[in-house]
């Protein structure tokens, strides 16, 4: 069972391990919808580090799982939605990785049989 509910304020909710495993499926298409990055802010004064995924189309072609953490872009991000709970939980369970390219082998290798229809959905979304 996977994890359902990411972040301070937990504006990323999943209503069942089909939804987490779409959208696994969703951030691993490589085709530019999003990438994932961890920017570190404290670098400019901020308060830390933000796990992210940064988003180039608008936020109508995005699941609704995603509605609550979205915040504003710069320059082509259209959107980006902050979670580092999330960030984190993806790459330490699912093998995505940091940039714009995920290595949907390896991710698929962390997903149990009965969720791969749920991903591929995701793939296609």
């Amino acid at each position: 069972m996977a994890q359902h509910t990411f972040g301070t304020k937990q504006q990323i909710q999943f209503a069942s391990d089909n939804d987490f495993f779409e959208a696994l499926g969703f951030l691993s298409k490589n085709d530019g919808t999003t990438s994932i990055h961890w920017e570190h802010n404290e670098n400019q004064g901020a308060w830390g580090s933000e796990g992210r995924i940064h988003c180039y189309k608008n936020i109508a072609s995005f699941p609704a799982y995603f509605s609550n953490a979205f915040s504003a872009g710069v320059n082509n991000i259209v959107h980006r939605i902050n979670c580092n709970e999330y960030i984190e939980y993806l790459a330490t369970n699912h093998a995505v990785q940091l940039g714009h390219n995920q290595n949907v082998t390896a991710i698929l290798a962390t997903i149990p049989a009965v969720n791969i229809a749920d991903f591929n959905r995701g793939l296609t979304l």
